[in-house]
């Protein structure tokens, strides 16, 4: 038995294809006849494209990736801030009325926590996506929507994301894999 999809040999008992993914047994006659197989007489079993179970492996790559580079990015602001501050911070204030002394108004080093934690939050989410966690789909499909603003790198990963993880069987996919790592 080969696959139709990529053409490779396939075990008479397998019900998706290992090379592509694609799901084997899309009626109830091939389902039944497999066995084991919990289909009941007359209902149409889910035939699922094998989108997630090819794609998360990468998602959780370019997840850990992108967290890695998040995280490098705020730290090199901060160590850029530190050294160069003292001189931008007297060229600045040196300007602003109403005396505000040494409080840095145009300081942008409060917001490295806020963008660390995004790192943080990519790392999480790839480590969760690797591992299968249930919860991982909607933290990534929330993470995915909230990249799409960082172009052109984050908006091209929120894209393949949201592609990969938000059709509904795509959900029912990702839950299967879910079930079956726990």
């Amino acid at each position: 038995m080969y696959c139709d999809r990529c053409g490779s040999s396939l075990a008479p008992t397998a019900r998706f294809c290992g090379t592509c993914g694609k799901a084997l047994y899309a009626n109830t006659a091939s389902a039944q006849a497999m066995p084991g197989s919990p289909a009941a007489p007359g209902m149409v079993t889910a035939s699922y494209d094998g989108r997630v179970r090819r794609h998360v492996q990468t998602l959780a790559l370019l997840w850990c990736i992108n967290g890695i580079l998040r995280l490098l990015e705020v730290f090199s602001f901060y160590v850029i801030g530190r050294t160069f501050w003292p001189w931008l911070g007297h060229m600045f204030l040196s300007r602003i009325p109403f005396g505000f002394g040494a409080f840095p108004v145009f300081s942008w080093l409060w917001a490295l926590p806020f963008l660390a934690f995004f790192g943080v939050v990519h790392l999480f989410l790839a480590w969760s996506l690797y591992e299968r966690k249930p919860w991982a789909r909607a933290l990534g499909l929330v993470v995915a929507f909230l990249a799409l603003v960082r172009f052109p790198l984050g908006t091209a990963l929120g894209v393949y994301t949201i592609w990969v993880l938000l059709p509904e069987s795509s959900g029912r996919e990702y839950d299967q894999l879910a079930q079956a790592a726990a």
